[in-house]
Order: C-alpha cells, then structure tokens, then sequence
C-alpha cells in the first residue's frame, strides 16, 4: 500500500508539473495564431539626376531572381524636380525662405538632358517601379545645420505647402518651362505616364521633418514617409496624420560594435569619411562591398526568422568607392529575392498590403502571433566585438592619434598600435607637426583620420576629422565624421550623379 502511494503521489507530481510547464504555450493555441506573413524587402534610390543609372538599375531589377517567375523586383525612385529643370530656368523654383533659384544638388546639366530623364522616369513606372518624392532643393528643412544655407529656418507648414506645391508643377510641367518636346507621348499623352495622384510616398532630404510636414502630407493624399529611423524589428504604424511610417533601419556595422543606417550614404562616412576614398584600390572595394553584404544579409536574417519587420535599404544614384556599395546593394537583393516567402516590392505595393489586413491579423503580426521559420544556418551571424577607441587629437601645433586611456593595455596586448593619416594616407608618425603639412595643404581641405591597425595591417577602428580650409584664418573642422552614421543624408550624398 505504501508503495501504491508513493506511485499515485509521483503521477499527481508528473501531471502537476506537465500543467505547469504548458502554461506559457497556451498563447500559442492555434486558433490566436494567424499565418506567416511574408518577408518583404524594400530597396530604393533617393535622385533621379543620372540618366545611366536609370538605365542601368532598372536593367538591374529585371536579372535578379525571384522565387515566383510572374513577380519581378521592383525598385522606388524618390525623384527631386530640381534635375527637370534647366539652369538657366533655375529661378522658376522659389526655394522656401531662400527665394528664386537656390537648390543645395544644383540643376539638370543641360536643358536637353531633360526629355530622356522624364523617359527614363517614365519607364520605371511602365514597367512597374514607383516613383515618389525627395522634395525639391534637398535643403535643410530643420534649419539646424549650420553649413547649410537653411540654417536657421525651420520650415512650417506653409513652407511644406510651397515645396509640395512646387514638387508638382515642376515635375509634371518640365517641358513647358523648359521649352522641351517629349521624346514619347507616354501613357497619358502629355509626355508622361503617371500624374501626380501616383506620387504617395515621401523621404525628406536629410531625413530632416518639422511638424509642418505632417498635415502637409495628409493635404496631398500621401500614404506614407520614409523620413525617420527605427530599429531594425519595427513593424509600421499608421501615424495620426494618416499615413504609414516606414523608416530606414539601424543596423550593425559587421565586424565592429557600431551601427549605421541601412543606406549607402551613411556607410560612405563611415568608411571614407563621407568621399570617395582617395586612391581607393579594387580590393579595398570589395573589403566595403563584402561588409556591407554582411551587414545586410545580418539585418534580413534576423527578420526573416525572426518577426518578419519589412528590411529597408535606401541607396543613391551614386557609385562612392568604385561602385562598392552598388554592388552590394545587387548582391543583397540576388541573394534574397529568391528566398521562400520573400517580396521584394515598391513601397506603394507594401503600403497595399498593410491597408488590406484587418486590424486583428496586423497586430498579430506586430506581436509575433505566428510561427516563425526556422533558422536554417545559411546566413552566418556577424561578429560585433568590443573595440578599444581611438581618437584625432589636435593643437595649435600638432595632429596626433591616440588611444583612450582605458584602452592602452588592450591594445598593448594585442599587439595593435594607433597609426595618423592625412587624406587617407599613413604619416610616419603618430603625432605630425601642423607646420610639415603647410607647404603642401595650406588653404585646402584635408582628412584627418586615427586608426587602430592590428597585426596582419588591417584597420579595426578609427576616427575621420575634416580640415576645411587648413592653415589659413578660415580653418573650420568637422566631425568626427563618424558621427553621420545614424544621420539622414547630406546634399553631397547627390554628387555623384
């Protein structure tokens, strides 16, 4: 008998701690779960200026493949109006508190140039990408930046108003004021295919937003902005003026303990301080293209196996160090696009997507109310080691690199040392007298730059200064550079077209 007790004593214990341990599957009952949804991937270009890279990314999007034959990847253009129109019409565009003529990209080449821009916008729309706004002068609009001629002048609603206005009447009436024929009639005749109620999305120029810019997009019927950062899980909201928040991810930098913004921009300061780099060699390209692929192919596991976050990539139609981050930006989207449950669409038809779920599904889709697919160790998990800093130190005198005081012991022991350079260049020292630099620099603008190089010569940290203007009374420096990863892009970032 007591032996029957301790065995009906061990089965209630065994139930007992069954019951306890199916708690916390009880919110995962099949009827609270929904299906998967699918992983999309949103890849865009901020410009419009470059008439080659229109044809050579829209060639792009037709040779990556997709898992579903019918469904081809499509790209969103957000175009700014200023490069449809010809310098010498330049003043017809009445910039925001800046009046006639002041654009921070500058202009079309040339007047002539402007019929086949618009037929190469005109295709992208054709054949299915979206074309969306960047605003016109790319200005900006916060007046918090000092080297900017805004500075000052935060925009207001009325302001917004005038460039959305302004974004409408130079684009759709590009050949009038120019004084242009159409090379096609397009789609509706006039030389242009889609008209302005096509046009429902936004991205600000340097991500820069005023609260004026809220109602102003409700005003124009747009259906979403692009404007803002998030972490790289964030799953849109609709925001209180009626549109959704779709915003570029933070994301981290392969190989290091830093983030940046998953747009090519802010990797260009971080790798070469904002410029090309100077002398840049093929295989050091492919050290930044290889880099950045990871760091993207990082982000995308992470939410496709995770809680399916749409992935953002904002790029530009600019090739900063030979093309490198263009090539990665293929790469990605070959490696991805044909994935299992993988859309790799314009933001409109994402923004379709959304509008057709009810409100239920979508926030069980925001809670992570499905099963997620499993890892299947195909994407490798990138290295985020803890770096010892290094750091441009300078006086009347001198530019020196140098280790943090914390670090020194560190560094000491992985036999790694602080090395300066001056427009990407290794000086002989760690410390280099301002007076050696004047014969060669004086009145120019130079890089400043201390890095951490380990024992096989391969940089593991640094930190970029700009020198404008060196050694003369107009000397302004700037940085660290490093600083503009988690930024929203500058008017340079168009240089390039």
């Amino acid at each position: 008998m007591k032996k029957r007790s301790v065995s009906l004593l061990l089965v209630g214990s065994l139930l007992s701690s069954l019951t306890v341990h199916a708690k916390p599957t009880e919110k995962r009952k099949p009827d609270a779960m929904v299906d998967r949804p699918p992983q999309f991937v949103l890849l865009a270009f901020d410009g419009s200026k470059d008439i080659s890279f229109w044809d050579e990314s829209m060639a792009a999007a037709e040779g990556i493949p997709t898992i579903d034959s019918t469904r081809k990847v499509r790209f969103t253009y957000f175009v700014n109006p200023t490069y449809y129109l010809g310098p010498e019409n330049k003043k017809t565009y009445k910039t925001p508190y800046l009046g006639p003529g002041h654009s921070c990209i500058g202009w079309s080449n040339a007047t002539g140039d402007i019929p086949a821009r618009i037929a190469r916008t005109n295709k992208a729309f054709e054949t299915g990408h979206e074309i969306g706004s960047h605003a016109n002068a790319h200005c900006d609009q916060s007046g918090k930046d000092s080297a900017d001629p805004m500075f000052g002048h935060p925009w207001d609603e009325s302001a917004w108003n005038s460039e959305f206005d302004q974004f409408n009447y130079l684009l759709f009436n590009a050949f009038q004021i120019n004084g242009v024929k159409p090379l096609t009639p397009g789609k509706l005749g006039n030389g242009f295919s889609f008209g302005q109620d096509e046009i429902v999305g936004f991205r600000a120029p340097k991500l820069a937003v005023t609260a004026g810019l809220w109602p102003t997009l409700a005003k124009f019927k747009f259906r979403y902005d692009t404007s803002r950062t998030s972490s790289p899980d964030y799953w849109p909201q609709k925001q209180t003026w009626g549109g959704w928040n779709f915003p570029l991810a933070q994301i981290k930098i392969a190989g290091t303990n830093k983030k940046t913004l998953s747009m090519d921009y802010n990797w260009l300061f971080y790798h070469s301080g904002g410029q090309t780099k100077p002398g840049i060699t093929p295989a050091e390209a492919q050290k930044m293209t290889d880099q950045m692929l990871d760091s993207y192919k990082y982000y995308f596991k992470t939410n496709y196996f995770g809680n399916r976050a749409p992935v953002h990539i904002g790029h530009h139609f600019s090739k900063w160090n030979l093309g490198a981050y263009w090539t990665a930006m293929q790469a990605f989207a070959k490696f991805v696009c044909n994935k299992p449950e993988v859309r790799c669409v314009t933001y409109k038809e994402y923004a379709n997507w959304l509008d057709s779920l009810s409100p239920a599904t979508l926030e069980s889709y925001r809670q992570g109310q499905f099963d997620r697919l499993k890892d299947d160790k195909t994407i490798k998990d990138i290295a985020t080691p803890i770096l010892a800093d290094v750091r441009v130190e300078s006086d009347a005198n001198h530019f020196s690199a140098v280790v943090a005081d914390a670090d020194k012991m560190k560094v000491k022991a992985l036999g790694w040392k602080p090395q300066l350079q001056i427009n990407f260049v290794n000086q002989p020292d760690m410390k280099v007298d301002r007076a050696a630099l004047m014969e060669q620099y004086k009145g120019k603008n130079i890089m400043v730059r201390a890095t951490l190089v380990n024992r096989s010569g391969n940089e593991m940290n640094w930190q970029t200064y700009k020198v404008n203007n060196f050694g003369t009374p107009q000397e302004t420096t700037v940085g660290p550079l490093e600083d503009k990863l988690l930024e929203g892009e500058g008017a340079e970032a168009h240089d390039g077209e």
